[in-house]
């Protein structure tokens, strides 16, 4: 809640306990000249009881009320929060952190129902922030007490006080050398091997420690800001090694001492709420808080026991990442032609394919954008759920917590839906039931692993799948890559030896098409981190089930079959796709190339 609601409830609350309409005139009157809370106002005129007032400020909140002027607060650990949180900070938020955990830090806040101030703690400390609530008078005595840091007349409520502060700080950590942070980190590390090695517990302390939290939360932090996918975190016989995916290329991001792999990975599983001990099995796990500045991010954490060390893998799922529309994706006018029929489809199976990382669940999530309105039921069955849909029905599956796909697609035929959308066809059931549900009046979209559009029409036949309701249920089958985009800033137009190297690897007619035209490739600077690329885009084919393709399903046809007939009809193949991307002097043909590996560079048959 607002703190204007705060101090509405907080005077309803008092109100009812006994206290006057005049005293609380009085506290309203005292708190504009000051720019306090109520809270604030009705303890420092004494017009309630401590025990009166905090407890109205717990029930309120649903926080534990605590006085920061009765905790006992050592130097050491005012230093120790201070690398955290810096005194400035608390001042100007008007925080008072009280208790450092494993991977959580207990602040003392006027309003704890206010969000912004608790995601502001969480991107600056690395800490999971648990509130506490106390008056602002309580608040500012133990700032000036035991941190120096509060000065009389500084705004004391949300609305007074500009987050520049926070901000600013969080800023200056991201510019500090990485190496400033790995020396202390290090130091500690050595100190503390021994101790580490005689008692397992001795982990749980040190993983709390400053030194420890601010490296791990840095490089969690510099991997997202620069665009990371992935974060590996790799023991190595000789180093830690710590790489990251961008645009879908790993690159090294750091390489720490071998010693740091224990404390380092001990640290990220704290922060997944998993248990320190070295595990015998592989693990899952999420952290769900937010780490970096006005950008809330999960991470799905996966822990790998390797024969150097426990290899971790952490998935960047970005919680604020706005959808891509169909337009945004990538599509050429007559592909988007194709793919809007599609989803204009009373019935039948729309399927996207590609490997891992080819963007299928973006162009669903798309399709789904589309196709979502107030006379339209649609219902999904997600592992996991990447974005909330409003209006939507998702559903989390879950095979361990025995809501499988296919299990999920049987529900949703009771439920009256128009469209179904199924996060991924893996098995002959869930493939089954697809077909069945498309046959039925529904239109169903789902991806499957393949590496192009004809190669779905194969795998489903592989499942053994009758090919009359293959034949008769799939409508469109969408194969898409993601490639690299040139850096627009750095990017210079390709020498005309290698513009001919390329169009001498075409055919006849496709040279026609191309000849004369510019195409550029990859240099690097700054503003790509030396890549030569920056961002990625998507390229596609599409086969619209004919009736000669039809056919060919009926018949079990080969794989190269179905392409050779779809290419007549007019298909654009993936490599097609990315040449017309070459020459927008978008991407550059070795991009294309590795990532259409297997397709001749010809035209249509």
């Amino acid at each position: 809640m607002t703190d204007a609601e705060l101090d509405q409830r907080i005077a309803e609350t008092l109100s009812i306990a006994g206290v006057s309409s005049a005293s609380l005139d009085k506290a309203r009157l005292f708190q504009r000249s000051r720019g306090s809370s109520l809270a604030g106002a009705v303890h420092e005129l004494h017009l309630a009881p401590d025990d009166l007032l905090n407890g109205a400020l717990q029930e309120l909140t649903g926080a534990r009320s605590v006085d920061p002027r009765l905790l006992t607060v050592y130097p050491d650990f005012v230093e120790s929060v201070h690398q955290l949180i810096p005194r400035e900070v608390a001042a100007s938020l008007l925080v008072f952190p009280a208790q450092i955990e494993a991977n959580s830090i207990h602040v003392c806040m006027v309003n704890p129902t206010d969000g912004w101030t608790a995601r502001a703690l969480e991107s600056l400390s690395g800490c999971r922030v648990m509130p506490f609530v106390a008056n602002e008078v309580a608040i500012q005595s133990a700032l000036e007490r035991h941190y120096g840091a509060f000065r009389s007349g500084q705004p004391t409520r949300a609305g007074q006080r500009a987050p520049a502060d926070a901000e600013a700080a969080y800023r200056l950590r991201l510019d500090e050398p990485i190496e400033h942070l790995v020396k202390p980190a290090e130091a500690l590390i050595n100190r503390t091997r021994d101790a580490i090695g005689r008692d397992p517990k001795a982990l749980a302390t040190v993983i709390r420690d400053p030194a420890i939290i601010r490296l791990v939360h840095q490089i969690i932090v510099r991997a997202v800001e620069a665009g990371a996918s992935d974060i590996h975190v790799e023991p190595l016989s000789d180093m830690l090694r710590v790489r990251t995916r961008v645009d879908g290329r790993v690159r090294v991001f750091a390489e720490l001492p071998p010693g740091a792999a224990r404390v380092v990975v001990a640290r990220l599983k704290s922060m997944a709420d998993l248990p320190l001990e070295p595990a015998k099995e592989p693990l899952d796990g999420r952290i769900g808080y937010d780490l970096t500045w006005n950008r809330p991010i999960d991470l799905r954490f996966s822990l790998v026991p390797a024969v150097t060390g426990e290899n971790v893998v952490m998935r960047v799922l970005d919680r604020s990442r706005q959808r891509k529309d169909l337009t945004d994706l990538g599509l050429d006018a007559h592909t988007l032609k194709l793919v809007r029929e599609a989803a204009e489809l009373p019935n039948g199976l729309l399927l996207v394919t590609g490997p891992t990382g080819s963007g299928k669940t973006s162009t669903l999530y798309a399709l789904l954008d589309t196709l979502n309105a107030s006379d339209t039921c649609v219902l999904t069955a997600e592992d996991p759920v990447e974005s909330n849909i409003k209006g939507v029905t998702q559903v989390q599956c879950s095979e361990e917590a025995g809501v499988g796909f296919a299990a999920a697609l049987r529900s949703f035929l009771r439920q009256d839906p128009d469209v179904i959308m199924v996060g991924e066809i893996r098995d002959v059931e869930t493939a089954e039931t697809a077909l069945k549900a498309a046959l039925t009046g529904h239109l169903v979209l789902s991806t499957l692993h393949t590496n192009d559009a004809s190669g779905a029409v194969l795998r489903l036949l592989n499942m053994n799948i009758e090919p009359f309701i293959i034949a008769s249920a799939l409508r469109i089958v969408v194969a898409q890559r993601l490639i690299r985009r040139l850096c627009q800033a750095c990017r210079r137009p390709a020498p005309p030896e290698k513009v001919q190297t390329w169009l001498s690897s075409l055919d006849a007619d496709t040279i026609d098409t191309y000849r004369g035209v510019t195409i550029f490739e990859a240099v690097g600077c700054d503003r790509c981190g030396q890549a030569g690329y920056k961002g990625r885009t998507g390229i596609f084919e599409v086969l619209w089930m004919s009736d000669a393709l039809e056919g060919l399903a009926l018949a079990r046809a080969s794989a190269a079959e179905i392409r050779r007939q779809a290419r007549r009809e007019g298909m654009r193949s993936l490599r097609d796709a990315g040449w017309m991307k070459v020459v927008a002097g978008e991407t550059t043909v070795e991009e294309v190339l590795e990532n259409t590996l297997g397709e001749s560079s010809g035209a249509a048959p």
